[in-house]
């Protein structure tokens, strides 16, 4: 017979983690589609992305707290939050290079595009997207375009590509974040 726990149940970081870090995905998403044009959107992206992380992360650690410690420690929870700012900032710096962002951009692109394209980082591509195409108008080969050029005609598309690692730096934010707040 197994002696009864004083804690409440036990749960996975990862399993907090995920839904987390697809709400950052989309959030991430639908920031580019709908603020990119507009002055103010490295401000949104640079601060307000990392500060809705650390709010999420934190909130997500007081309910933990609450679930498997039958009490809430809020400097632990506000503690285990910081690590997020940390993470996307990394996931925003490393999705800032160019070279980073093409073999993301070359899943989503043909999804949201609904073509297949041949993205290159430099501006010594055709940059558009009837390129491909001979004077008959029959296919010759996947249209050559620069990175710069597809983000701009599609921002869902740059959303993804600062999405995927905004999503993967949140797990690990919240992984070792989680870990710090909810010791008992």
């Amino acid at each position: 017979m197994s002696e009864p726990q004083e804690s409440g149940i036990r749960l996975d970081s990862m399993t907090l983690a995920g839904p987390v870090a697809i709400l950052f995905f989309i959030l991430t998403v639908f920031l580019f589609r709908t603020w990119s044009p507009l002055p103010v959107f490295p401000i949104l992206l640079w601060g307000g992305l990392p500060v809705a992380a650390f709010f999420v992360v934190t909130f997500v650690n007081m309910a933990t707290q609450q679930a498997t410690c039958r009490r809430v420690d809020a400097g632990k929870a506000f503690l285990g939050g910081v690590p997020s700012i940390l993470t996307v900032l990394l996931g925003l710096a490393l999705a800032s290079v160019t070279y980073c962002r093409i073999p993301v951009a070359s899943v989503f692109a043909p999804l949201i595009v609904g073509e297949d394209l041949n993205i290159v980082p430099n501006n010594s591509a055709t940059n558009s997207l009837n390129a491909g195409r001979n004077r008959t108008a029959k296919r010759c080969c996947t249209p050559r375009v620069s990175l710069e050029y597809v983000e701009q005609a599609f921002p869902d598309v740059a959303g993804c590509d600062y999405g995927f690692y905004v999503m993967f730096s949140i797990l690990f934010g919240f992984v070792f974040g989680n870990s710090i707040a909810t010791i008992c």
